[in-house]
Order: C-alpha cells, then sequence, then structure tokens
C-alpha cells in the first residue's frame, strides 16, 4: 500500500502513544479510536545545547579510505604558527620555511606553500580577520578565539585544500562577519567562515557563529562535522551552514538559527549524509520574492534542504520552520532513511507557498529508526515520487491527516 502512495502524513502524540504501542506491539488492536481522542499538537523543536553521549571517534587509518584525508590525525602538524589577537593587533610567534604571514592590525593574511601547518589561533578582537592562500591543507586550532569582521569574512580560505577547524577541547570560540562585506575582484567570501575547499570540524569544544552579512558557514566543496564538538550557528541574512558538493555528520551538537526569508538552516547542494550527532535547526523567515526580466520567483524557507541524496543512518535530526511556506525538510531528490530519528515541524501560514513538514520530490524509503511530520495549514508530509516503507512497520492513520510510521 505505502509504495502507492503519492503522499503521506506523519505525526503522533509522542508521550501518549508511545506506551499504547509498545504494549500492544504484537497484536492487530484497532488504535483509531484511541489516536482520534488526543489533540495533535507538534512535537517541540527547540535549540539543544545539552551534552551528548557519542562514541569515541575513531580515525580512519586505511589511507585508501576515501575518508582518510578528512582526519586531522592523519597529517603531521610539527610546523606551528601561532596567532594571538588583542583588541586592533595581532602577535605572530613561529616561522615555517614557506609560509609567509603578514598583518593589518589584527587583520593577518597568510601564504601558505609549506604543506600541513597548524595555525593556533587565539584572543579576541572587534575589528579583525585570518585570511589563508595557498593550495596545501591546513589546520587552525581555535584556542580561545573571537573574531569579528566588519567588512566581510572572519575566517576565509582561498586555497582549494582540506581546511581542517579544531575547536580546543573546552574552549568556547566566536566569530562574526560585518553587514556590509568589501569585496576583492576574484575572490569569492560568502560567509562568515568561508573555504574554497573542503570543511572538516573536530575537537570538543564550541564554536559559535553569528553571520549578519551573508551565510554563517559555506564551503564550495563539502562540510564534514567530526563527533565532540559544538557548533551554533544564528545568521540573519542568508543560510546557516552550506556546501556546494555535501555535508556529511559524523557527529557532534549542531544548532542553527535562520531568519532571512528564503534561507536554509542547513543547505547541501551535493549529497547529503547523517551517521550520528544532533542537529536542531530552526527556520524563522518567510518565502523570498525576487522579479527579475518580469519574471517572479518564489522561494520558501527550510531547516534543512538537500538538493541531491540525503541518507540518514543514525542520529537525530530536528527541524522547525515557522514562517510562510517554509519546511522543516526540504530534498530535492531521494531519502533514504535506514535509522535515526527525525522531527520535522512546519508552522507557518500559505499565502505564497504551503508549509510542509517534509516536502520530497523524489523517492523515499524507509528501513529503520523514527520518522515524525507535521504542518500547522498544509500536508505534512508529500512525497512525488514513490514511498517504500519496511516490513515490519505498523501504521496508524486519523482523518487521513496523521500518519504513524513506527517499527
Amino acid at each position: 500500500m505505502e509504495s502507492k502512495m503519492k503522499k503521506i502524513y506523519f505525526g503522533l502524540v509522542v508521550l501518549a502513544l508511545g506506551l499504547v504501542l509498545s504494549s500492544c506491539e504484537k497484536d492487530d488492536t484497532d488504535f483509531s479510536d484511541i489516536i482520534a481522542e488526543y489533540q495533535v499538537e507538534p512535537a517541540e523543536v527547540e535549540l539543544d545545547f545539552s551534552a551528548l553521549s557519542e562514541i569515541p571517534d575513531v580515525p580512519v587509518t586505511d589511507e585508501n579510505d576515501s575518508a582518510y584525508n578528512d582526519y586531522v590525525e592523519n597529517s603531521p602538524w610539527n610546523k606551528v604558527i601561532n596567532i594571538d589577537l588583542n583588541g586592533e593587533n595581532a602577535v605572530i610567534t613561529g616561522t615555517v620555511p614557506g609560509v609567509m604571514v603578514q598583518t593589518d592590525g589584527a587583520h593577518v593574511t597568510v601564504v601558505n606553500m609549506s604543506g600541513p601547518v597548524k595555525f593556533v589561533v587565539s584572543g579576541q578582537t572587534s575589528n579583525g580577520s585570518l585570511k589563508i592562500y595557498g593550495d596545501k591543507r591546513f589546520q587552525i586550532l581555535l584556542n580561545g578565539a573571537e573574531i569579528t569582521n566588519p567588512n566581510g569574512a572572519a575566517i576565509n580560505n582561498q586555497g582549494s585544500k582540506s581546511l581542517y577547524v579544531v575547536v580546543a577541547d573546552g574552549t568556547v570560540n566566536r566569530l562574526q562577519d560585518g553587514a556590509n562585506y568589501v569585496m576583492v575582484d576574484e575572490e569569492d567570501q560568502k560567509s562568515a567562515l568561508f573555504s574554497e575547499g573542503q570543511i572538516i570540524f573536530s575537537g570538543h569544544g564550541e564554536l559559535a557563529v553569528n553571520a549578519v552579512g551573508r551565510a554563517g558557514i559555506r564551503s564550495d566543496d563539502y562540510i564534514r562535522i567530526r563527533p565532540g564538538v559544538k557548533i551554533y550557528v544564528n545568521s540573519t541574512a542568508l543560510d546557516g551552514i552550506r556546501a556546494n558538493d555535501g555535508i556529511i555528520i559524523d557527529g557532534g551538537v549542531i544548532n542553527v538559527e535562520t531568519t532571512g526569508d528564503g534561507a536554509k538552516g542547513l543547505r547541501s547542494e551535493g549529497p547529503m549524509t547523517v551517521n550520528g550527532g544532533r542537529v536542531t535547526a530552526i527556520s524563522y523567515g518567510d518565502t523570498r520574492i525576487t522579479t527579475e526580466d518580469e519574471i517572479i520567483d518564489t522561494t520558501a524557507c527550510a531547516a534543512l534542504a538537500c538538493d541531491t541524496l540525503l541518507t540518514v543512518t543514525n542520529g537525530t535530526l530536528r527541524l522547525r520552520a515557522t514562517g510562510d511556506g517554509g519546511k522543516g525538510l526540504n530534498a530535492k531528490q531521494n531519502v533514504d532513511f535506514k535509522g535515526g530519528a527525525l522531527v520535522a515541524v512546519a508552522e507557518g501560514t500559505k499565502k505564497i507557498k504551503k508549509p510542509k513538514g517534509v516536502k520530497i520530490d523524489g523517492n523515499f524509503s524507509i528501513s529503520g529508526g523514527y520518522f515524525y511530520s507535521y504542518s500547522r495549514r498544509s500536508d505534512p508530509m508529500e512525497v512525488e515520487g514513490t514511498t517504500s516503507v519496511a516490513t515490519g512497520y505498523k501504521t496508524y492513520e486519523k482523518k487521513a491527516k496523521v500518519l504513524l510510521i513506527e517499527y
């Protein structure tokens, strides 16, 4: 039956139904009357900064593994340069052959031609930045750093190789961009933390990114987030976290808020894979309306948007959209849900776009985990392609508006 559905509607009253369903798991009781007694209200989705117990992250040691180079532990870091920000100045200690460092007040520019180099960044500035050139992978160890750049990105990697952002254990680090970017010819700076190459986050500290001019964190390649790190992004302009070639979430605690019209909490233009961690993304913006050559274009917000395949094997995704036409999850292609938990809530109006907890333009399959979707004023879930639900799942329907699929 499920494979023929064009639209499926998910929802539940978790606490009330959980005990009932589990106690009757092996019989054929009709729960319709029981479900009808409860008013369906959305699950609460709020930012969650609490600690998360995670399995220790073991680095890949096989050099033939495609993820080998994503582990900072697999590169030598005996070349170290310290950058200590002190208000309007930056103090540089340590020299490495092939690495040139220039300062203009607290604005630091690095040219790295020397291979793996660790830059240890600490201190505070309200008028500074770090920009790196060179096609060599490098590490930025954030060790209690607070960087605000009134005129652009706080950290800007212009190289195409991997940027390892290691958040030092026990530290709190903050990055903020400016409302008006001063652009450089033939150079991108699309966010408070921007990289032409990959960004791999690790460590057991905290990183807060406040974006007022553009996006929060963005890579023109892919982004990987490893277990242990805590990331909070607040973007009042564009997307919270965005990558051109994909996002991989292996773990960590990730909280994202966006308020701009049409903005996405997390957006992956390439494949996105969630293997663990806890992601909470809330989009408060309305539908964005633009006109070009007399053609009107409308773009709805989404807590999470994926342009290609989304695969979830573990971890928790908590997604909420409150503005007009907003989506909790907006997937342009297929979604393969193999495990973990997803809660998607859409509370917005439908003046321009229809709000949906989950919207999937491709196919949807679920073979493990917990899946919940809710929309206050429109269909909780829409699947344009086929829907496949693994054997063993039970479905409970209420007025063709609420459907619980739970193993």
